[in-house]
């Protein structure tokens, strides 16, 4: 498996590479530069030496003679040991080039000749390049005659120089990108060392340590995988508190149920009597169903976790059609049990939840409105929305109700008013109070209608449609 590169040096990789880059651009600008500075140099001592050579040029009353001096050419001396060429020349009124002396196949400058003019100019000469200077002078005379000067040298000389200072600048260039990425290292080293030591902070960790990092000395950059982390802490923290309390409570309420099916399975498996055995069977059945109901109520409580109910995606649905299908499933418990359930709502109520969160409020507020409202009594399950937008899910009952000083304390997990008939394990307002909160909603038990019974209602806040 291969290693993944280190952020260290993907760093130093990132800020290595265009320096790198820069410094191929200005080698290169720099061997530019300093090559056009080193041909004006070398160029001027050309430009001289014909200039030196030109002022010993003299008429002898029938051509040009010279005596060239050894300063003239001493002054093209270098250490690197350039090939120096000079050659003196004039041309006659008929446009004849004469020879006087030096080099006599040096290359013409280029352009018409001209009495005091010089240029420089570079041409190919005996297999090499040479760089020329080139002098015109006016000899008077019988006959005025037109004396060229030029002085030569081969370029290998300033070509060595200038790559002498190139070389020598890219050296520095290097050394200062080696120092630079030395300086970058360590500073990176230093800059990653609140992020090390947060590394180190997370793996000494146990399982059971879940306490926010509190990483002050963080640099901003850090800051934001601090706060992820610390608040992915607390929902682990919260996960686990809901799981230790389904636990807890799970074990706890069945704990009873359980001893009490074995102990009728145990009287139903000692007893001879046929009669005596179905009434164990049925008190079997019984409490099969009550302990079923309870797991299943269990769940539901453990799905109403905000921990858990966070996590699940919300859309907007159609709270009446939820609530008219979720109604329709407890007409066959509540005609076993002689009461009479009607659906109120035909307009759409938009709310931003699960279906399954609309199923487990509408089905726990019927469960214990047809549990306690007794045979002969009326439930009516009705969806509306206010102007706002507020979504009112009721369920009302014309039954014995909850006295005002209870309707608080029934909202709690496990709890049952005193002398409630019926075998319930007081979780079905609690549950539906958690799946309310969890959404954003809140739960109201009120009055029923003319005083009576008992009217469940959970409000969710306003949905725009998507």
């Amino acid at each position: 498996m291969s290693r993944r590169p280190t952020l260290r040096a993907q760093l130093l990789r990132w800020l290595l590479i265009p320096l790198g880059v820069l410094c191929f651009v200005g080698t290169v600008l720099v061997h530019v530069t300093v090559q056009r500075a080193i041909d004006s140099a070398y160029d001027r001592s050309l430009h001289a030496s014909a200039l030196t050579i030109a002022e010993h040029v003299r008429w002898d009353g029938q051509r040009p003679a010279v005596d060239v001096p050894p300063a003239g050419l001493e002054m093209l001396d270098t250490s690197d040991q350039d090939r120096i060429f000079y050659g003196i020349s004039y041309r006659t009124r008929d446009r004849r080039d004469v020879f006087v002396t030096g080099y006599s196949d040096l290359p013409d400058p280029p352009g018409e000749p001209r009495a005091g003019a010089s240029l420089v100019y570079e041409a190919p000469y005996r297999g090499e390049t040479v760089r020329f200077a080139a002098h015109y002078i006016a000899m008077p005379g019988d006959e005025p005659v037109l004396v060229l000067v030029r002085v030569a040298e081969t370029v290998a000389g300033r070509r060595a120089v200038a790559k002498r200072i190139v070389t020598s600048a890219l050296a520095s260039e290097v050394g200062l990108i080696l120092l630079g990425a030395a300086l970058v290292w360590f500073a990176v080293t230093r800059g990653l060392e609140p992020l090390a030591k947060l590394s180190r902070d997370v793996a000494r960790r146990t399982a059971a340590d879940l306490a926010p990092l509190r990483a002050t000395d963080a640099p901003d950059e850090i800051s934001p995988l601090v706060a992820a982390v610390d608040q992915l802490m607390a929902r682990i923290r919260e996960a686990i508190v809901s799981q230790r309390r389904f636990i807890a409570d799970a074990s706890h309420q069945l704990r009873t149920p359980l001893a009490v099916l074995r102990t009728q399975a145990e009287l139903a498996l000692r007893s001879s009597d046929l009669a005596s055995m179905q009434q164990a069977v049925g008190q079997l059945r019984d409490h099969c169903t009550s302990t079923s109901h309870l797991a299943s109520q269990l769940l539901s409580l453990a799905r109403a976790e905000p921990s858990v109910g966070q996590q699940a995606p919300r859309e907007i649905i159609d709270a009446t059609a939820v609530a008219r299908e979720a109604c329709a499933t407890f007409v066959p418990e509540a005609l076993a049990r002689n009461v009479d359930v009607g659906f109120d709502g035909n307009a759409p109520a938009p709310v931003r939840a699960q279906p399954l969160v609309i199923r487990e409020i509408v089905g726990n507020l019927l469960d214990n409105a047809i549990r306690y409202a007794g045979p002969g009594s009326t439930v009516t399950v009705s969806v509306q929305q206010d102007p706002p937008g507020v979504v009112r899910l009721s369920v009302e009952d014309d039954g014995p109700g909850i006295p005002d000083a209870e309707r608080l304390r029934v909202l709690e997990r496990f709890y049952r008013i005193p002398g409630s008939p019926g075998d319930g394990a007081g979780l079905g307002l609690s549950i539906v109070r958690e799946f309310a909160v969890g959404h954003g909603g809140s739960v109201h038990l009120l009055d029923g209608s003319n005083g009576r019974g008992l009217r469940a209602e959970v409000r969710f806040p306003p949905s725009a449609p998507q």
